[in-house]
């Protein structure tokens, strides 16, 4: 059960800091531009790596498809 968390954790990592970025982006909003504009840029960046990790773990699930057959 433990790896499926991780698998999934794996699988949507670039999502899950984006996801974190947008929360700190809204809630220091104003307070520190410098920090807003680092996470503006995380939450414009980390989903580009989140479809990055997708289409790797797809190929990788494929893979292991045709291994079986």
């Amino acid at each position: 059960m433990f790896k499926s968390y991780v698998a999934a954790i794996e699988k949507y990592r670039g999502f899950i800091i984006a996801f974190n970025c947008l929360i700190v982006l809204i809630s220091s909003w104003g307070d520190n531009w410098v920090l807003t504009w680092i996470m503006a840029a995380g939450v414009m960046i980390c989903p580009l790596t989140g479809i990055s990790d997708l289409k790797q773990a797809r190929a990788r699930q494929r893979e292991r498809l045709n291994d079986m057959q």
